[in-house]
């Protein structure tokens, strides 16, 4: 991305301004109209200021923050900057908003209770002698439908303590996640 904002830094303001107003354009409706279609913008230049702007939204930057980052980052002057974080400052809510609506309707399942009860089992009918722990989980899940599915399984002690460790990995990550959304 910031190769491709680099490159728009030494083009004339206005076809920066011509570029943003086309960026803007597109994003807030959806898709580009048959107008645009004809543009003279490079389809990386293009891509350059709209993955800067859903990034922006991503983060809940300001206008200001955008025009910084730019000014610091890309080596843009200060008028070129603050063109393309006005546009942006046109184009954030709806990107905000359509971020916000992605993310709840995103196919993924929200855990919404766990159980678990440990076990450990002597012996069985088929295997003999065991001598095992054996963990037995119920999550109970939810899509963004409200449709909830219980999910049963049973793990050994090799297995739980893999489950263990990944969900430590999931939730320092998401911990990260949330630290530099807070911190930018």
């Amino acid at each position: 991305m910031n190769t491709h904002l680099k490159d728009l830094s030494n083009s004339d303001e206005g076809t920066l301004s011509s570029l943003v107003a086309h960026v803007t354009r597109t994003l807030a409706n959806g898709s580009a109209s048959t107008a645009d279609s004809d543009t003279a913008f490079s389809s990386d230049a293009i891509a350059g200021v709209s993955c800067l702007y859903v990034e922006a939204a991503r983060l809940g930057f300001e206008a200001v923050d955008v025009k910084t980052f730019l000014e610091r980052e890309c080596e843009f002057s200060t008028a070129r900057a603050k063109i393309v974080a006005e546009g942006y400052g046109t184009a954030s809510k709806g990107l905000e908003r359509d971020l916000k609506r992605y993310a709840s309707s995103s196919a993924v399942c929200k855990l919404k209770s766990h159980a678990c009860r440990a076990d450990y089992v002597v012996s069985t009918s088929t295997n003999g002698d065991k001598r095992e722990h054996a963990f037995h989980h119920t999550w109970l899940v939810g899509g963004s439908d409200g449709e909830e599915t219980r999910l049963n399984f049973t793990c050994d002690k090799e297995e739980m303590l893999h489950l263990l460790e990944t969900l430590r990995e999931a939730c320092k990550a998401t911990e990260a996640i949330a630290a530099h959304s807070a911190s930018a």
